[in-house]
């Protein structure tokens, strides 16, 4: 079954980085919504996973329950580990 996607307020805004990147960034989250497990890692201390996208991180938050990946926060992976 496809899990359904939901981007925050944050990470819209943050995928604006440019047109090539946040293509890049948008067809890489659409493409995993088969099996989030299959290349998203759990991030450690924290209840979310990490997309790798490049020199960019997806920070993911996954519900099995309600079949959702919900998009966190998206940008470069110096700075998107950052609180």
């Amino acid at each position: 079954m496809k899990y359904s996607l939901s981007w925050s307020d944050r990470a819209k805004r943050e995928l604006k980085l440019s047109s090539s990147v946040g293509g890049r960034i948008y067809d890489k989250v659409e493409s995993i919504a088969d099996d989030p497990y299959h290349t998203a890692e759990r991030c450690e201390g924290y209840p979310y996973y990490h997309q790798r996208i490049g020199a960019y991180r997806a920070i993911l938050k996954i519900d099995d329950s309600a079949m959702l990946i919900t998009v966190v926060k998206v940008g470069p992976r110096k700075k998107v580990y950052n609180r």
